[in-house]
């Protein structure tokens, strides 16, 4: 495997920001061995570089159409069709592959009619795209914000504080266009004091900190920690795209679910009903990953995978070539 910039501290603070992205240093100081301001300094040296960065993108529940999107295109087009889907705000992320398709693409919307409008019209007519084959995502059976880079142990993980709940005396609802400026202000620093994001909003900092609460137990506001995967310990990425005999999609999930190469999984309505993005520390990984599949889950068929073979936006963030975030971010939608 290669060498990486990340070092297993590195790792551990992305692990532990990933089980609780807000988690105070102090907090993390005793559980990782390390004081508090070197923690502090070594989070700020990653996320500066980009090796690792935080998003702040709505819940599940707030955009629920779904769908997975392949491209086809051009030769020599590819990089510059990824380029342009990358502007669009309901594309969350996008991953170049090699093997049967050259773009994946994670798009979400408010409605089905929002995300009929967007694959029906403004995805085929991306300059360099040849073909475009959508899978409507109808059930997730995981989510990439579920998997972390398993740099702690177990007892390490437990002793995390989970985030702050609401306070029993505050607001039950947070109007929607609170919410969506809130989550406007984290995007650039999920860390960001209460304090912080009360000025930018408009709001008293403990109206800030019982609205964040809310939207996070809510599922209307999710936090996440990621790492440039080549400089991870989980530098390779690959798609499955598997079919499942329908009585055996319950214990497919089961399965899948308890699986840590893991980090999407989603049922769909196209030829493959089941679609499977998992990471590996090594490119043999990639094929034994398979072997494992048809072992957990009788009558499994594996149709077609695509490595991974960089990503080019995530969450609505956009990446260098190397895996780095480049400091740019889409507004999502």
């Amino acid at each position: 495997m290669q060498e990486t910039s990340l070092g297993d501290l590195d790792l551990q603070i992305i692990h532990a920001l990933q089980i609780e992205p807000r988690v105070a240093w102090t907090a993390l100081a005793p559980i990782l061995g390390i004081d508090a301001v070197t923690l502090a300094r070594r989070w700020e040296r990653i996320s500066s570089e980009g090796t690792a960065w935080l998003s702040a993108v709505r819940g599940a529940g707030e955009m629920p159409a779904a769908a997975l999107v392949e491209f086809s295109c051009e030769p020599g087009s590819v990089l510059d069709v990824a380029d342009a889907a990358a502007l669009i705000p309901e594309i969350y992320s996008i991953d170049v592959t090699a093997g049967g398709r050259d773009l994946i693409a994670t798009v979400v919307s408010r409605t089905d009619g929002d995300l009929a409008e967007l694959l029906l019209g403004r995805l085929g007519r991306i300059h360099g795209v040849r073909t475009v084959r959508t899978d409507i995502v109808t059930d997730v059976v995981r989510l990439g914000s579920d998997w972390t880079v398993r740099a702690l142990t177990p007892a390490q993980q437990d002793r995390i504080p989970a985030a702050r709940p609401p306070r029993p005396g505050a607001a039950k609802s947070v109007p929607a266009d609170l919410a969506d400026a809130i989550r406007r202000a984290l995007e650039p620093h999920a860390r960001a004091p209460f304090r912080d994001i009360g000025e930018r909003v408009g709001v008293s900092a403990q109206r800030a900190a019982d609205a964040v609460a809310l939207l996070r137990r809510t599922g209307r506001l999710v936090l996440r920690a990621d790492g440039a995967a080549p400089f991870s310990n989980w530098p390779i990425a690959a798609w499955y795209f598997l079919q499942v005999p329908s009585a055996e999609l319950a214990s497919a999930r089961r399965a899948l679910a308890s699986l840590p190469a893991v980090q999407y999984a989603a049922i769909a309505t196209g030829a493959s009903n089941m679609i499977v993005a998992a990471g590996a520390r090594r490119k043999s990984e990639v094929v034994r990953f398979e072997m494992e599949l048809a072992q957990r889950i009788p009558g499994i068929h594996v149709q077609d995978r695509s490595m991974v073979l960089r990503v080019h936006k995530h969450l609505g963030r956009l990446l260098e070539p190397s895996g780095r975030a480049s400091g740019a971010v889409v507004p999502l939608p």
